[in-house]
């Protein structure tokens, strides 16, 4: 998404009053979290693991799941 994009949509969710987060992940790409997505093809592509994006948006929806469910 473009940045305008994102605070255009932060602006409406927050104008909305609603609970809401949006996480960017640097040096991240389409299906960062594929551990099988690790070749030159498919980094072509736009498609490559990249493994600390991979823990921290882990961690991040974990964090979420313990806010909604315990």
């Amino acid at each position: 998404a473009k940045a305008e994009q994102s605070l255009g949509f932060g602006k409406e969710m927050t104008d909305a009053h609603a609970d809401w987060q949006l996480h960017f992940y640097g040096n991240a790409m389409h299906a960062f979290t594929n551990y099988e997505a690790r070749s030159e093809e498919q980094k072509k592509m736009g498609i490559q693991y990249e493994e600390k994006a991979d823990r921290r948006s882990w961690e991040a929806m974990q964090d979420f799941f313990r806010e909604i469910f315990v």
